[in-house]
């Protein structure tokens, strides 16, 4: 419903937005040193303030919006020109400023008055969303939904964003816990991302900003101060569809013990660290008192998952009055959930004109079976208490009668030793011999994993299980989600008899989408894919086409993010189905309009293109459902939408359609095929299939493939950017054959052994027995930033520094911590530096915030560090960058074999810069090492000063990385520039420089070989100490497409280079050109004084050749 907002008055003034904001004002507007003081971070704070009497909502705020939607990743803020998000966080920004948004009529808007109801701010701006003045406006509108999808993409007309602020004054300091649905808050200039958030409200003026999405321009924002229930509170359990999202329970089953971890969502409302007991107690007969002790304090404001357990003393006995019916929830009914037809468990199906998919819009449409936990009998009294302070919580528990066939489960993920879930829909006759056969089912968006196993309907022989995979749309079943999907599976494998060959994946919508990525991400887990309605990718499903990462980046930049997205892309991994070793049938309603069937078609073309049999039909029923007759089978159903039932077979059938499902079970994995074929290029993601796996690259990130088939003469393989190949070498008793291998053409005898190891580097095959891998990047360990998350972790802030640049490192990893705990269902553990120990240090990854003035664990690894992070500046590559710059970079950490990931800054600001990446989502891309200044907020990417990704030893390779040259020859490119430098020494310093085409007598004069686009390699030195420094420059593409190169190398007194011109390239003239240099520094005015001093020119043919030319000897002038 909308409300009545007055926004007549385009731009209101300060003296205006004062009285508006209920008698506080922007203490900047008129007073420049609050707004300093505000602008240097919170005061730390008073604890010995008292609380907020009672809760309150500011009244009287400003509102602004509406501004276009943006994916994952940087969080591109608005509120520019007049100043940015911080500004206005901080009491500076300019409320008389107009702001830029392309959904209004003259590409402005300006802030409005709106008055708080019942705790919520109104966000309302669908009549500002007009092509032009006077149109039709966007909702109640034929086609002009259509008009605006078109311009703005779905994503830009379903999300946009909205601003409120206000301002409040207070006598005195005020302890308070802020509780907002805000998707970003600032409170006198600190941000919380997650709620509830303990703070202390300041005497004065007091600032309040916040943002949130809405919906087809309208919305509202909740915000709330109130006081704390004590030190350390027990939060909401926030359900979702009837499953709590801040507790992760197991259900109990009727007439079975229970015994399963468990997890509880506490938050420190205190400016102190406190020691916390957690005690289950029961509050229901059967159950026993479980207490668990924190291991590590609760950093001051921190939020944290602490783990438990639930147990019983026997076997549940259901309350009642014996009649076998389930006391506590759904036994009843199918809309309650209960165990008749699931009906419309998983629907995203639309249900008129205004409702938007699940999927897209983070809502839930149609008749959703929801449990309502809140009414079960069974609870535990969920006691936390700190220093003599206790909270309460009762917490429900559900309970399953004996006849229900569906439950949900816990477990200790084996990623992070957090607490997950997932649910089970058991087989009509589980208590028969083994093996069983194992269906994943991954479950749509908004559909908690309990919802989606009750979607399908029971099956003999057979266990489904539907992953949590970290909430109900927290990952898409990508990154974490993926990892927690293959979780849940190999727990389900160790509680049960499963078959190992007949483990088959399917899943709705955003399960669909899962299909896709997991079963082709990891082909060799399962007998066979069935994707339901799912859609391909982010840029193809919620298309957002005025994304400023698109609008601003260089095109080198972006190529650096997508390569780090390129392992989410499942169209590329169709590749790993060209073997024939996974069916698969799609299934599609043939008017689905929240996932048009263009995204299956596009699958299915794929998996043709690859050389598979494909074969689609339209009807209600797919002809001969036969694997051994089809690779890849799809069926489009006419008439039917997202969510559907025809009436085809039992349950419905847009999951449970019986032709999907006897084309799915009737497929077996062979565990050693006879044609393999790999496709990777993280091989933390995956680098194994069957019985071949490459523990090593030649180059990161490349693509990377092997295709292995058994022949009568043993094993034939190809391979591209592989290093190390390792087989499996059972292959041959499976299949027969001798043990040899034609390994790209050449022919090598194979070791004895279970393992055999082919090693390519140097030129040669090498087989051997024993592991050669000696790169560092590789299965276990690879990046980029974000690969942190995916096993432990702790977030260290420093607390060397002045108290509020203490604060500000710890409110980073709070912000860090708190999206962690929320999405990732993760404890995300914030620690100060100096409690951290070596055997922390060895079990886990560290992230550490500070700078290394401030953190005294990033000033102990500092040297050994590839980035180093000084005072006012920064230096990767041996690039130095100055001014206030965001740092971040992951490496291995110098005293153990575990990962530091550090979040840095040149300055106390540069190091708050780091909070405007969000690496918690799928879909942001990262990379090992970011510089950035503070355009990161306005242009994305395009803030970056450096950025790329180390090469396989985790050292700096330009040519897997982007440098803005700031100083010098220039070029925003890998080069390094033609000369080190003037230093007048007295020493004779030469450069060596690796170009196409024929050499520059004079540099300077005739030009410099970067700008020209022929530099490859360079290198400098001196006559005294040879070589001391090389890098890699940016040539031209046509250059890089017919050479490839080595780096220059030094040997007795000559300089010599190694490379191999491409069998298409005929003709290639290269030179390889020393040059004297006046210094030891480069610089642009001393160009004309070097001296050539020797050149090699050759044209050159396809294949390996070698250029050398004489350095100066040691003594020479």
């Amino acid at each position: 419903m909308r409300r009545d907002v007055d926004f007549d008055e385009p731009n209101l003034s300060r003296r205006a937005f004062a009285a508006a904001a209920g008698g506080g004002v922007l203490a900047a507007a008129s007073d420049p040193a609050a707004a300093a003081e505000l602008r240097e971070g919170p005061a730390v704070a008073d604890t010995d303030a008292d609380p907020v009497s009672e809760a309150f909502t500011p009244r009287s705020w400003l509102a602004v919006g509406p501004f276009q939607y943006q994916r994952r990743g940087v969080e591109t803020g608005w509120l520019f020109p007049a100043g940015g998000e911080d500004a206005f966080a901080a009491g500076e920004g300019d409320t008389d400023a107009p702001l830029q948004s392309a959904f209004a009529a003259g590409a402005t808007v300006g802030w409005g008055a709106v008055e708080a109801s019942d705790g919520s701010v109104p966000l309302e701006f669908s009549d500002r969303i007009t092509p032009t003045e006077g149109l039709m406006p966007l909702v109640d509108a034929d086609g002009l939904t259509d008009d605006l999808q078109d311009w703005f993409g779905y994503g830009g007309v379903v999300y946009s964003a909205g601003y409120a602020i206000t301002t409040f004054d207070l006598d005195a300091p005020r302890r308070a816990v802020l509780e907002t649905d805000a998707t970003a808050a600032w409170v006198n200039g600190s941000r919380y991302d997650e709620a509830p958030a303990g703070l202390t409200l300041q005497a004065g003026t007091n600032v309040v900003l916040v943002k949130n999405t809405v919906t087809l321009g309208a919305g509202s924002v909740s915000v709330s101060f109130r006081p704390p229930r004590a030190p350390v509170e027990v939060n909401d359990l926030a359900p979702f569809r009837g499953t709590p999202q801040n507790a992760v329970l197991p259900d109990l089953r009727a007439g079975e013990s229970l015994d399963r971890p468990a997890s509880v969502r506490v938050t420190n409302t205190t400016a102190e660290e406190r020691d916390v007991t957690l005690t289950f107690a029961p509050e229901s007969d059967g159950l026993l008192t479980v207490t668990t002790e924190t291991e590590r304090p609760l950093a001051p404001y921190e939020t944290r998952r602490i783990e438990t357990r639930v147990r019983t003393d026997g076997p549940v006995v259901l309350a009642g009055d014996g009649d076998g019916e389930a006391a506590a929830v759904d036994a009843a009914s199918p809309d309650a959930g209960g165990e008749g037809p699931p009906g419309l468990a998983m629907t995203s199906t639309a249900v008129g004109p205004d409702a938007v998919d699940a999927d897209r819009s983070g809502g839930t449409t149609g008749a959703a079976a929801d449990f309502p936990v809140a009414s079960s009998p069974v609870s535990v009294l969920a006691r936390v208490t700190a220093d003599g302070v206790t909270a309460e919580r009762s917490i429900p528990l559900r309970v399953r009668a004996e006849e229900e066939t569906r439950f949900q489960t816990t477990f200790v993920s084996d990623v992070d030793g957090s607490v997950q879930e997932f649910s089970v829909r058991e087989p009509p006759n589980p208590d028969s011999e083994g093996p069983f056969d194992l269906v994943v089912a991954l479950h749509g968006a908004n559909v908690p994993s309990i919802n989606g196993v009750g979607a399908y309907t029971q099956r003999e022989n057979t266990y489904f299980v539907a992953p949590g995979a970290r909430g109900p749309a927290n990952y898409d079943h990508e990154d974490l989600g993926r990892v927690d999907d293959l979780d849940a599976m190999a727990e389900m494998k160790r509680r049960y008899d499963i078959d190992e060959n007949a483990v088959y994946l399917t899943g709705h919508s955003m399960g669909g989408h899962g299909t896709w990525h997991v079963g082709l991400t990891n082909p060799d887990r399962f007998a066979g894919l069935a994707p339901s309605a799912g859609w391909t990718d982010h840029e193809t499903y919620i298309v957002v086409p005025f994304e400023r990462d698109k609008l601003y980046t260089h095109p080198r930049l972006k190529s650096l993010a997508e390569t780090s997205l390129y392992k989410n892309l499942a169209l590329p991994k169709t590749e790993n189905a060209a073997d024939g070793t996974l069916p698969t049938f799609v299934l599609h309603g043939g008017q689905d309009t929240s996932v048009p069937s263009v995204h299956p078609r596009t699958y299915v073309r794929a998996l043709a293109n690859r050389g598979l049999t494909v074969r689609g039909e339209v009807g209600r029923r797919y002809s001969n459902p036969d694997p051994d007759e089809v690779d890849a089978a799809l069926l489009e159903v006419p008439g039917q939408g997202h969510w559907w039932d025809a009436d085809i077979g039992e349950g419905a059938d847009t999951v449970n359609h019986p032709d999907l499902m006897e084309f799915l079970l009737s497929t077996t994995r062979d565990p050693y095929p006879e044609h393999v074929h790999l496709f990777t290029t993280n091989l933390r993601v995956e680098h194994a299939k069957y019985w071949v796996a490459v523990p090593e690259q030649v180059r990161v990130y490349d693509p990377t493939r092997v295709d292995a088939r058994v022949t009568d003469d043993g094993v034939a393989i190809e391979t591209e950017n592989v290093a190390v190949l390792e087989l499996d070498a059972t292959v041959f008793d499976e299949r027969g054959g001798p043990r040899r291998a034609l390994v790209d053409g050449e022919s090598v005898s194979l070791p004895d052994g279970d393992t055999v190891y082919l090693d390519f580097r140097d030129d040669a095959t090498r087989a051997t027995a024993s592991d050669p891998t000696t790169a560092a990047k590789g299965p276990d360990q690879y990046g980029p930033l974000k690969e942190v998350h995916q096993d432990r972790y702790l977030l260290v802030y420093g607390t060397a520094g002045s108290d509020a640049e203490t604060e500000a490192a710890r409110d980073l990893a709070n912000l860090r911590s708190g999206r962690l705990v929320s999405r990732a269902r993760a404890p995300a553990t914030v620690v100060p530096d100096t409690a951290v120990t070596e055997a922390d240090a060895a079990s886990n990854h560290l992230v550490l915030f500070g700078r290394p003035e401030t953190n005294s664990l990033l000033a102990e690894y500092a040297d050994d560090l590839p980035v180093a992070v000084g005072d006012g500046e920064v230096t990767v590559g041996g690039e130095t960058y100055e001014g206030d710059l965001g740092v971040s970079f992951v490496a291995p950490n110098p005293e153990s074999d575990r990962l530091v990931q550090v979040e840095s800054g040149t300055s106390a600001d540069g190091l708050r810069l780091t909070g405007a990446r969000d690496w918690t989502p799928t879909q942001t891309p990262t990379a090992d090492y970011l510089v950035f200044d503070d355009r990161v907020r306005v242009e994305g990417w395009n803030a970056m000063l450096a950025a790329g990704f180390f090469d396989k030893s985790w050292e700096h390779d330009p040519t897997l990385g982007f440098a803005r040259r700031l100083t010098g020859s220039g070029g925003e490119t890998g080069d390094g520039g033609d000369a080190p430098g003037d230093g007048g020494d007295g020493v004779t310093h030469y450069q060596v420089d690796f170009v196409a085409g024929q050499p520059i007598e004079n540099l300077g004069e005739e030009g410099l070989y970067a700008d020209q686009d022929r530099l490859m390699r360079f290198a400098f030195g001196s006559a005294d100490e040879g070589i001391t420094e090389k890098d890699t420059a940016w040539p031209s593409a046509e250059i890089r497409d017919c050479v490839d190169y080595g780096h220059i190398v030094e040997d007795d007194g000559t300089a010599s280079v190694t490379f191999t011109v491409a069998d298409d390239c005929e003709a290639v003239t290269l030179s390889l050109v020393a040059y004297s240099m006046p210094g030891d520094e480069f610089s642009t005015d001393t160009a004309n004084d070097q001296e050539l001093l020797e050149a090699a020119t050759g044209t050159y043919g396809p294949g390996e050749h070698t250029i050398t030319v004489t350095l100066p000897a040691p003594g020479s002038d």
